[in-house]
């Protein structure tokens, strides 16, 4: 019995040194941040505050480069151009894999979690899917949803100006990613009790909400749990994983019947048929499904969320909401919008990029994971070491960018760009990991906006500018975002501003 007290009693001070010494790591490498708790780390905080707004509270009170504990697990935050070059460019084989995602399946992890070898096979065959061409066959399934969308838009302005444009822009990014990644037809835009609509919004609400990504940040072992678990994940608030999961399922049982000569050209179609070279499918079902995940999710989320910014700030902005019109009236006019015009609207460019500067909804995905100890400039990255790209800090720094908190699309006229301070804007991350879905999203976000420009105008619902902001994976609007919106006038040939 003695023995036994005697040999708990020293498992745990061996336990507690253990911590003492794992939460004493910053310290060691002489990187400063916020005083760790024992056990539970930087969790406390981020917790009450939010993992946003207290990442840029510690950085304004530790600088561009700090540690913090994400529970058990150190992070290091950099919001130093120079540093993040070394990290996510110039010395990318010592960083090609992503800091892990505590809920992230143990198999067939997707693009976006892949790392190694299993991260370049699939980036290889999966390219050609958002090549120009792909691109340019889509464009007529973006633009039949934003007619849609117009239609919807319309309605609901009769009824009431006021409108939380988040949420139809929800509906709008889901029926053009079902379609131009699946081929699925989804109603979106017309039922609002559409199942893949309220499947996928229940996902992200309950990620934001659940109590298990703070438990696994804590223990990070958990998550072996969580996933033996897997066949009753309802008891954990991800049943729609589940459901999801199955209708990707059917969809490819019904691509295989079609064959690969079916007249689609869909990222479904393309993962399928596809092959290496033995003539052996590129990809199996199970790494279907999980690539399908993470598009449907990831277009799903950012664009939505891109496009509402951009409604907010075009509302709160009136005199760069008429240029934005007046450009679009001038080079578009009554013409049908095409691939080819609207590649030619370099004010549209300026603003899509400025609100990408000031709501970058990356912040916080943009993140590798040493594979060896490097040292640059004096500071050491331990392998094994997280490190997370403070994009929103970058963004919002006075030394890179004049009167940050103000939107001015004159910091990206052609003239000023080279002036730029070279990763110091990141909206799509940066090197051979950058977002290999940026051209869509910004295809789409083109011609919803252009189109919705051409016949209706934003106001704001009230003076603030402020949005609160939350974070799930990427920084979105928590409570949505309402604008007034109002149908233009004609004058003429072309769309008077009014």
């Amino acid at each position: 019995m003695i023995l036994f007290i005697l040999t708990g009693v020293i498992l745990a001070l061996s336990l507690f040194k253990y911590f003492v010494y794992h939460f004493q790591t910053f310290e060691r490498l002489g990187i400063p941040g916020p005083k760790p708790t024992l056990f539970l780390g930087n969790l406390p905080e981020i917790l009450k505050k939010g993992q946003l707004q207290a990442i840029i509270d510690w950085r304004k009170e530790y600088g561009r480069v700090f540690g913090y504990f994400e529970g058990y697990t150190p992070v290091i935050s950099v919001s130093d151009p120079e540093l993040l070059k070394e990290v996510l460019v110039k010395d990318f084989e010592n960083f090609q894999s992503r800091k892990p995602f505590p809920l992230a399946p143990r198999k067939s992890l997707g693009l976006f979690l892949e790392n190694g070898h299993q991260w370049k096979r699939s980036r290889t065959l999966l390219t050609p899917a958002f090549s120009a061409g792909k691109l340019k066959q889509m464009f007529g399934i973006m633009n039949e949803c934003t007619d849609h969308f117009l239609e919807n838009m319309e309605k609901k302005a009769k009824t009431s100006k006021k409108l939380d444009i988040y949420d139809l822009y929800q509906c709008l990014t889901l029926d053009v990613i079902g379609r131009c990644a699946f081929g699925l037809r989804t109603n979106a835009q017309v039922d609002e009790e559409d199942p893949f609509l309220t499947n996928v919004r229940s996902l992200f609400n309950r990620l934001s909400k659940t109590m298990i990504l703070p438990a696994v940040m804590l223990i990070p072992f958990l998550q072996y749990f969580v996933f033996a678990l897997k066949n009753i994940v309802v008891l954990f608030g991800m049943n729609p994983v589940v459901w999801i999961r199955l209708k990707m399922k059917e969809i490819i049982e019904i691509r295989k019947e079609m064959g690969a000569n079916a007249s689609t050209f869909d990222l479904v179609q393309q993962m399928l048929f596809s092959k290496v070279k033995d003539g052996s499918s590129a990809f199996s079902e199970r790494e279907i499904v999980a690539q399908s995940m993470t598009f449907l999710l990831a277009g799903y989320e950012t664009t939505s969320t891109v496009l509402a910014f951009l409604s907010h700030v075009l509302a709160h902005n009136p005199h760069s909401q008429k240029k934005l019109a007046e450009e679009i009236d001038s080079i578009i006019g009554e013409n049908e919008v095409s691939y080819e015009n609207v590649k030619e609207l370099p004010y549209f460019d300026m603003v899509f990029d400025e609100v990408c500067r000031l709501y970058p909804t990356a912040s916080l995905i943009v993140t590798r994971q040493a594979k060896e100890t490097a040292t640059y400039n004096g500071i050491t990255i331990p392998a094994g070491m997280n490190v997370q790209a403070d994009v929103w800090g970058l963004h919002h720094d006075k030394e890179f960018w004049d009167q940050p908190s103000v939107f001015n699309p004159e910091r990206f006229t052609k003239e000023n760009k080279q002036h730029i301070k070279p990763y110091s804007f990141l909206p799509f991350g940066a090197g051979p990991r950058s977002c290999i879905g940026s051209r869509f999203a910004m295809l789409e976000t083109k011609i919803a906006m252009v189109r919705i420009l051409k016949q209706f105008s934003f106001k704001p619902c009230d003076a603030s500018k402020a949005i609160e902001l939350e974070c799930r994976g990427a920084i979105v609007p928590k409570n949505g975002i309402d604008v007034l919106v109002e149908s233009r006038k004609w004058s003429g040939k072309l769309c008077r501003y009014s």
